[in-house]
């Protein structure tokens, strides 16, 4: 029988009372035997190197590396896109127009990650089912996860940057998410498919009826740049994504294909569905991943859509907000044909299923690539550790450089490649050394902050 660590075995010969050996004597006593105890100087879960480098090799042994590659993919996705210069809509015969491929596409892949950890934070331990006290507590945490994700979201938000902030609908996504982290896979399976074909449906309709609502919660969580509903969808995706044992190649692969016929399917679809319609299939988004300087129009004006240095004209809530028949500014209807659009930041169920095919088929590629190219992809993966930090930090570096240089470095890529650079240099002996980012460490105490003795989450 495997012995516990400080157990002693054969607990009764073994006690400081000397006993008789059954093959000797009467009378001849056997000496005591030494207790065994761990050193004072070493303990089982301590590191010679200290107790952070302890910690951050128990995080790096317990984490899915291609997970963090993953997100790490998506941060500085969301980097070029904000930080970049303007950039034609994406064309494969135009290569100054590759970097768009970024848009949107990045934002659905930290939403699907994020999905996935929500499973892999809240799952129980493998040595035991879980009860009813560790999902309370796992509830607890994930709800005060939500409301701290919200403060930073709205603190980022306040800085005034034409940055559409994902963090609130994040916020949001992870509290609705909250009554499903142990349902039936089948459940939640069936919520995600309707919050994808439904939920572009109610944020049309949402944002016919109350384009006028100053609440924060309907424009920044529910009807802005990344509307709830459907984004909901993605997380749940991820959360069924979580439960899938990652680990194994053979399931790499069907991710991969699954992925890339989600997006042909979603992509090709919503292409058909407007040629059907008589509609352009249109080639730019009004908004990249930034702000939208569009005024309107179920499709961009031009050939172009806004990096870093779209500013003004109306909030990146996509080609529904405006459309370009049946409504006004001040009174928009309903844009239906929107409703089939393809582009970025679209919201429509063929552009949200196209691109969440497009970031499942990147994370099952980081999960085949992550480990054989550990060294040379180190720093991607160390981005994506620091994920929440990372992102944060570039929006701040957004702010200072609009307030120091206005828009004069809007139109070259210095900053972009300044602040991804920048990133790995520092993401990579921070994790290796330190573990957690600020942000993330600040968030995860956050979460326990309310807890008494419970399951411990995992670091993802």
């Amino acid at each position: 029988m495997t012995q516990l660590y400080g157990e002693r075995p054969h607990s009764r010969q073994s006690r400081a009372t000397p006993t008789k050996h059954p093959s000797r004597c009467a009378g001849e006593m056997t000496a005591p035997r030494a207790r065994s105890t761990p050193s004072p100087l070493r303990s089982p879960d301590r590191s010679p190197d200290g107790p952070s480098h302890a910690r951050a090799s128990a995080n790096r042994a317990t984490r899915l590396d291609g997970l963090d590659l993953a997100r790490g993919l998506a941060v500085l996705g969301m980097v070029v896109a904000h930080l970049g210069p303007p950039h034609p809509g994406f064309d494969w015969t135009r290569p100054e127009s590759w970097s768009a491929v970024v848009d949107g596409r990045s934002a659905v892949l930290f939403a699907l990650c994020a999905g996935v950890s929500l499973t892999l934070m809240t799952r129980s331990r493998p040595e035991g089912a879980p009860g009813a006290a560790d999902l309370v507590v796992h509830r607890r945490r994930v709800l005060v996860r939500a409301v701290a994700l919200f403060v930073l979201g709205s603190l980022l938000i306040a800085l005034n940057t034409p940055v559409q902030v994902i963090l609130p609908t994040y916020a949001g996504c992870f509290v609705a998410t909250i009554p499903l982290l142990r349902a039936r896979t089948r459940t939640v399976a069936a919520i995600a498919a309707t919050a994808l074909v439904i939920g572009p449906v109610c944020t049309a309709i949402g944002r016919s009826l109350l384009h006028d609502a100053d609440d924060p919660i309907v424009h920044g969580v529910l009807l802005g740049a990344y509307p709830g509903i459907p984004w909901w969808g993605v997380v749940l995706v991820g959360l069924l994504v979580g439960r899938l044992p990652l680990r194994r190649t053979r399931l790499h692969l069907v991710l991969l294909a699954g992925g890339i016929t989600a997006a042909v399917v979603g992509y090709g679809g919503g292409v058909l569905a407007r040629a059907a319609l008589g509609l352009p299939p249109g080639t730019a988004s009004p908004s990249g991943s930034a702000s939208a300087g569009s005024a309107g129009g179920s499709e961009p004006a031009s050939g172009t859509t806004s990096g870093a240095g779209a500013v003004g004209g109306l909030p990146d809530a996509g080609p529904h907000l405006v459309p370009k028949g049946g409504g006004t500014l001040e009174h928009p209807g309903i844009d239906w044909a929107g409703l089939t659009s393809v582009q970025p930041h679209a919201g429509s169920t063929p552009e949200v299923l196209g691109a969440l095919g497009v970031a499942v088929a990147v994370l099952a590629l980081s999960l085949v690539v992550a480990r054989p190219a550990g060294a040379l992809l180190a720093p991607v993966r160390a981005v994506g550790a620091l994920a929440l930090t990372v992102y944060a930090a570039h929006i701040v570096v957004h702010a200072a450089l609009d307030a120091v240089a206005g828009d004069r470095w809007h139109t070259e890529w210095r900053a972009a490649l300044l602040v991804i650079v920048g990133a790995g240099l520092l993401a990579t002996p921070w994790r290796r050394w330190l573990g957690a980012g600020p942000l993330e460490r600040l968030v995860r105490r956050t979460s326990r902050s309310l807890d008494g003795p419970g399951p411990r989450s995992r670091p993802h």
